[in-house]
């Protein structure tokens, strides 16, 4: 009897060690050596009064449109080599929780304000993910349109 007894306090203090060492992680490690962030991104089409593209048409060059943000200057931002997104600004969503102010260069002549109102949703491997809320071109709030998960605006010029 003395040694079942045994046996039954052995079994209860094995349960309780496999009890304690359990671990419920409800949120999965992510390797962030692998980790490829999807960065939502704005879009931005230039018209004229009568719906013309203004880089398409060469009114703005694609190559020399530059923006310039926190004193960095970003170029290469038109891609008319990937179908579906010809002759529109791309900008991915970065900054800070808020308003973060950029200038949009689109020639030696013209530079326009963009304000992007943002909010941090998520921080992964030292990534932090945004919402954009509102979009202000030259003092003008823009309608944010849904682009295939991103953001597009139509800015007329």
């Amino acid at each position: 009897m003395k040694e079942n007894n045994r046996m039954k306090s052995y079994l209860i203090l094995f349960c309780i060690c496999c009890f304690i060492s359990c671990k419920n992680d409800d949120k999965q490690e992510i390797d962030c050596a692998l980790f490829d962030p999807f960065i939502p991104s704005l879009f931005i089409k230039l018209i004229d009064s009568d719906g013309n593209n203004l880089i398409e048409n060469n009114t703005y060059k694609a190559d020399e449109i530059k923006v310039l943000f926190n004193d960095y200057t970003y170029s290469n931002v038109v891609f008319n080599d990937v179908q579906g997104i010809e002759n529109l600004i791309v900008l991915n969503l970065i900054g800070v929780d808020g308003e973060n102010t950029l200038k949009i260069q689109l020639s030696n002549e013209v530079t326009d304000t963009l304000i992007l109102n943002l909010t941090a949703e998520s921080h992964i491997c030292d990534w932090t993910f945004f919402k954009l809320n509102s979009a202000i071109y030259n003092g003008v709030l823009q309608e944010l349109e849904d682009f295939n998960g991103n953001y597009l605006i139509t800015v007329v010029k």
